[in-house]
């Protein structure tokens, strides 16, 4: 089954149980609560995937307007938490450290979307970001995803989107929301914010599921609006 087929099936699955009382966030929460363990010492950041590039920008949605992010440094995924993927980073459970103290004050989230060609196009196509990892485990999910853990515990980085809490600089940490057809798709796109987005979130059968915690961050920061 293909990568696609695959996170559509997870949605499909996630909407059925959310309907339930158990959505698929629900879930995965619950199964960090009984899986995570602390780990103390320094954080260990995983080996790059892509060659950082200081220089380089990418457009992001932020409080209604499109605007510019460099790269300064490369990606962290925190090593602690097992990964099946060459950059050690997983989705479905946040990271038990992260590249700095206290890093999670700003949350960058990056929307996939799960149908074929969306309009507008994703900022990133698949595993082509600057500074971000090209590969990624799925392995935590396989369940929602009616896969093996092994079949999904390296995949590329999917093509995706950015929405920021707020303009700022520094450390980011990443949560995926998935998007699952056009309609929502053209909606995030023309309100270009986290409110919008939460709303979309928040509304049943809207087609925008999550956020699903990864043990990614991203450093940037946000240069200027886009012209």
């Amino acid at each position: 089954m293909a990568v696609l087929e695959r996170f559509i099936f997870m949605l499909k699955f996630s909407q059925l149980r959310r309907r339930r009382r158990l959505s698929l966030v629900a879930s995965v929460i619950t199964g960090l609560v009984i899986a995570s363990v602390s780990v103390g010492g320094a954080a260990l950041a995983s080996g790059s995937t892509v060659l950082p590039v200081s220089s380089a920008t990418t457009p992001a949605w932020s409080g209604g307007t499109t605007v510019n992010i460099q790269y300064p440094q490369n990606f962290f995924c925190d090593t602690s938490v097992p990964s099946g993927a060459s950059s050690g980073c997983e989705v479905g459970t946040a990271a038990n450290v992260g590249p700095v103290g206290n890093p999670n004050r700003s949350v960058l989230y990056v929307l996939v979307p799960l149908f074929k060609n969306p309009l507008p196009a994703p900022m990133c196509a698949e595993a082509s970001c600057p500074n971000h990892p090209l590969n990624v485990d799925l392995s935590r999910i396989a369940g929602a995803l009616g896969a093996s853990p092994q079949a999904v515990a390296e995949v590329p980085l999917p093509a995706h989107s950015h929405i920021l809490d707020g303009n700022a600089g520094g450390w980011w940490q990443v949560k995926i929301v998935a998007v699952t057809n056009q309609t929502a798709w053209t909606a995030l796109a023309g309100g270009k914010s986290q409110t919008v987005m939460n709303t979309l979130i928040s509304t049943p059968d809207s087609g925008v599921l999550g956020p699903i915690p990864t043990n990614m961050y991203l450093f940037f920061n946000v240069v200027g609006a886009r012209k």
